[in-house]
């Protein structure tokens, strides 16, 4: 745990590492569209999907999976559509989830409706391969398909030191520390980033300009349970507002996560 400074007016480095602002899961949730049994006519399955004159000899159908966002914030719901091709009887797909260093687990199996389509839902949180897969049946030969998609870290933060919190006439909450006092930020990472990056960042107001001078500090080291703990002095700081956040870095060995940053988080420091 290193002690920095925010300060007002030009930045500082060196020895002493002084850096200043100057004066930025597996649930299923699936709902398939109705589909009824194939209706039997002549003791002969009915044709589903494009119409067929006669059964194919084990025709293997066409079958997607599909989200309309790729890069997803951590935890968020993603919807997939599964899509299957013409088949003669069988409509029944099957969904599955394989998260980044985890084990392939079943979202949920449904049957396809008019429109081709089946729909899922899926909470993500690391990198997650998804499968759609078609079992096959008499007349048509199994067949799958698979897609990943990506998810953000989440970085978490926190400030302690405050003498008193308020709100801003914008609705904002600004916390308040004296100049002799420290600021402390507590930034933790998820899923778990043991020994992975997570620099802080702060940013200092200007009257008619608004946040700028934006002032990175070198990163820390994540703990084992993936927090940080990066103490200021405010003693350069008084009499301004400013806002400081956690930024997360993934490093090459990361494939789970794309780097993340903590929400904004405003002080102002005086006497």
């Amino acid at each position: 745990m290193r002690l920095r400074h925010i300060a007002l007016g030009c930045a500082l480095a060196g020895g002493l590492g002084f850096l200043a602002v100057p004066a930025g899961t597996a649930f299923a949730d699936s709902t398939g569209l109705a589909a009824g049994k194939p209706a039997l006519t002549g003791g002969k399955p009915a044709l589903t999907g494009k119409p067929v004159s006669t059964p194919p000899a084990m025709a293997k159908p066409r079958i997607s999976v599909s989200s309309p966002v790729t890069d997803n914030r951590y935890g968020a719901k993603v919807t997939l559509t599964v899509t299957l091709g013409p088949t003669f009887a069988d409509r029944t797909v099957s969904l599955y989830a394989t998260p980044s260093g985890g084990a392939r687990t079943l979202v949920g199996t449904g049957t396809v409706g008019a429109d081709r389509k089946w729909y899922a839902r899926y909470a993500i949180t690391t990198a997650t391969t998804f499968t759609a897969v078609f079992a096959g049946d008499a007349y048509n030969a199994p067949n799958s398909a698979s897609r990943t998609l990506d998810a953000y870290a989440r970085v978490t933060d926190r400030l302690t030191g405050a003498y008193k919190t308020s709100k801003s006439g914008s609705g904002g909450v600004y916390e308040f520390f004296h100049g002799s006092g420290t600021l402390t930020l507590y930034s933790t990472v998820a899923p778990g980033k043991n020994g992975g990056c997570l620099e802080p960042e702060s940013e200092q107001y200007d009257k008619g300009v608004g946040w700028d001078a934006d002032t990175k500090y070198g990163c820390d080291k994540l703990d084992g349970k993936s927090h940080d703990a990066a103490p200021f002095a405010l003693s350069r700081a008084v009499g301004d507002r400013y806002r400081i956040r956690g930024d997360y870095f993934r490093g090459s060995s990361d494939t789970a996560n794309l780097s993340a940053q903590g929400a904004w988080l405003y002080f102002t420091v005086t006497k």
